[in-house]
């Protein structure tokens, strides 16, 4: 059994919607919804907690006990999307079976059309890393600006990846991580293979998807319609 631990405590302010994009409507149910489906299709999924913003708690919960099954639990999130993970794992411990070595995939609510694939290659990586992110070679020339006006360097594009979720761990060695950090590196480090990276722990990479987005401008959730229409007519 692993645990997936879906980050859903963002108020989506780039979307331009009145609410957050993770409750927007995809194709006749919330994207939250749809991305909590795409991991309990997996047999290998035993439990889904969703960290969600304290606003929206009581509405997520009354949510997902109407679409899904009794596998999926909702947790208040944090003050930030380390602190919201932690607080998913601090109810994973409740859970029958769980314990420091359960493996938990970390998951942006908004990305909804993760693969059964990339969730059996994040679980079997963690046979030779402490840590894993889904990842995709970058398209496009990256640029280096310090002062957002002009450019300073051009890193090599065939070394560049755009990171994408999941994100796999086990449950002892992010809190092990955590706990051990300052609070000014608690403010600083935003993403969880940055702070398993900056205590010595070799990130491991596996093969994410072009059509693994995350949903964050008006344009974006346009194409997750026609992702979605695809995907159900190919089914």
């Amino acid at each position: 059994m692993v645990i997936v631990g879906i980050v859903a405590g963002g108020t989506g302010s780039r979307m331009g919607a009145d609410r957050p994009k993770q409750m927007l409507d995809l194709c006749g149910k919330p994207v939250l919804i749809r991305t909590a489906q795409a991991f309990l299709r997996h047999s290998q999924v035993g439990h889904i907690i969703i960290g969600i913003h304290p606003d929206w708690y009581d509405e997520v919960k009354a949510l997902t006990e109407k679409e899904l099954d009794s596998r999926v639990s909702v947790t208040p999130g944090g003050s930030d999307r380390n602190d919201t993970v932690m607080n998913i794992i601090n109810y994973a411990k409740s859970i029958d079976g769980v314990s420091d070595d359960t493996i938990i995939l970390t998951h942006d609510a908004v990305r909804p059309f993760v693969t059964d694939r990339m969730i059996d290659d994040s679980i079997a990586a963690m046979d030779n890393y402490a840590i894993c992110t889904a990842a995709v070679p970058a398209t496009d020339t990256i640029v280096v600006s310090e002062n957002g006006q002009t450019v300073c360097d051009f890193p090599l594009r065939s070394t560049m990846y755009q990171v994408q979720t999941p994100q796999t761990f086990r449950i002892g060695d992010f809190v092990g991580v955590y706990s051990g950090l300052t609070e000014k590196e608690k403010s600083e480090i935003t993403d969880v293979c940055k702070l398993f990276y900056r205590k010595g722990h070799e990130v491991g990479l596996i093969m994410g998807d072009q059509k693994n987005i995350k949903l964050t401008y008006p344009a974006d959730l346009t194409a997750a319609r026609t992702f979605f229409e695809e995907q159900e007519e190919n089914q």
